[in-house]
């Protein structure tokens, strides 16, 4: 930054001394030009008048030796008749100069115009006098890029020091600009705003750094999740495992009388199947994490979708002496056959779980203005109020003794949690303890989700 700095500072200050230069020489050599011009002039009226009362000897007598002007004097016919610079004799004819020309017609002429006689530009001056001669003033003058070199050695020494003075200055300003950007507090950015121009960007740092700071959390909850996990599916798994592998070593050992045999092995069934259980939820709940499960949308209807969940539902409700009812009317709804019946599934197979022998649970289907409710409720043993908004992470468990009883995985909750996001749906729960429990899905019923 500082080296463009020096960059671009040296430019301009190059820059601006030649303009400055240039346009100093240009403005000064026009005064100079006007001021001598007129000078000549001015001479040469003076002279006029001598000649016109002294006759010629007033050259010879008076100004010849008194100016460095060149004074000539022509005849009617251009013949030169006197010169103060050069010898007459040697002198060519003037009748056809531009300057006497136009005296011999206007009175008087002027021209610059470079001289052979004197191998410079000069400025001539002519005026006819009244016995028909021509007095001609002439003055050397340089150009204005002659007078412009004659300052390049002055110029050269001023840019350099300029040049000096701008990169010392420039070397410290630099510094003291930079140095509250060095010492920005990156992590507040806003707390001391050195410059206004900064604003915008250290606010562009201050978002990225929330966002970050929010990532981050995500991260390690989603790590601190993903722990919690691990130790719950290794408990999980290995609870039933233990059991299955302890009857098994039993029954191999001889250990069990042949009237328990078939204790045992239900046991063994009992325990098979709900490790069969736990292993689907948890691949299911992986997919629908991760989105590694092939999800094709279509049209769904959710009334058909809970017909079929309520006749699966429907020996393990006559087990309990469960009254289980489902009404409404055909609906459909835009989603993922395969994830909206595990959904519909789980509430319900919930509710019959956690609802006590001789309850009922009802489930309903309906359409009201524009979504679709998918509605299970049941009197069963409910849901405390400071457990509600937990029941849908993985492994939770309000009550863990009564949840194994029940031989429910604990995922069931999670993957009607992600379901319900995979379709923009919503989940709405209202539960007493004692009382019961009614939990609602909400789907828009021309949602679409873009896979």
């Amino acid at each position: 930054m500082k080296q463009k700095m020096m960059n671009y500072c040296g430019i301009l200050v190059i820059v601006s001394v030649l303009l400055t230069f240039i346009s100093a020489n240009f403005i000064m050599y026009d005064k100079f030009s006007t001021t001598m011009k007129q000078g000549v002039r001015d001479e040469a009226s003076y002279i006029q008048i001598g000649l016109e009362m002294a006759g010629d000897d007033y050259l010879t007598a008076q100004v010849g030796n008194l100016t460095d002007t060149r004074i000539t004097l022509a005849d009617t016919d251009g013949t030169v008749l006197f010169d103060s610079g050069e010898d007459v004799g040697n002198m060519e004819n003037h009748s056809n100069r531009p300057e006497v020309i136009q005296a011999e017609k206007e009175g008087t002429g002027e021209l610059v115009r470079f001289s052979d006689t004197l191998s410079k530009q000069t400025f001539y001056y002519a005026v006819r006098l009244d016995d028909g001669k021509i007095l001609r003033v002439a003055r050397t003058t340089d150009s204005v890029f002659q007078t412009m070199q004659s300052g390049f050695t002055l110029l050269g020494l001023l840019i350099i020091l300029i040049l000096v003075a701008a990169f010392l200055l420039v070397q410290k300003q630099t510094s003291l600009l930079i140095r509250p950007i060095n010492e920005l507090d990156l992590e507040n950015p806003l707390k001391n705003v050195c410059y206004e121009e900064l604003r915008p960007l250290l606010v562009r740092v201050e978002e990225q750094n929330e966002q970050i700071a929010s990532q981050m959390k995500k991260l390690k909850e989603a790590e601190a999740m993903r722990r919690e996990f691990s130790a719950n599916v290794s408990h999980e798994l290995k609870t039933p495992l233990m059991s299955i592998s302890g009857y098994a070593e039993l029954m191999m050992n001889g250990m069990v009388p042949q009237e328990k045999v078939p204790e045992f092995s239900g046991r063994i069934f009992h325990e098979t199947k709900r490790l069969s259980s736990l292993v689907a939820d948890i691949i299911q709940l992986s997919r629908l994490e991760d989105n590694s499960m092939e999800m094709v949308f279509a049209e769904e209807d959710v009334y058909a979708l809970a017909e079929d969940v309520t006749e699966h539902l429907r020996e393990a409700a006559s087990k309990k002496r469960i009254s289980l009812t489902l009404e409404g009317t055909s609906t459909e709804i835009y989603g993922v056959r395969q994830v909206l019946y595990e959904m519909l599934y789980n509430l319900a197979d919930n509710a019959i779980r956690y609802t006590e022998e001789g309850g009922m649970v009802r489930i309903s289907v309906t359409n009201s203005r524009g979504h679709v409710y998918y509605r299970v409720e049941d009197n069963g043993i409910g849901i405390p109020k400071k457990d509600q908004e937990r029941i849908f992470e993985r492994f939770y468990r309000v009550d863990k003794s009564h949840s194994r009883e029940t031989g429910g995985t604990g995922l069931g909750l999670s993957i009607v949690k992600h379901g319900a996001a995979l379709h923009h749906a919503r989940i709405r729960v209202n539960s007493e303890v004692g009382k019961g429990t009614v939990m609602e899905l909400i789907f828009e019923k021309n949602q679409r989700s873009d896979v």
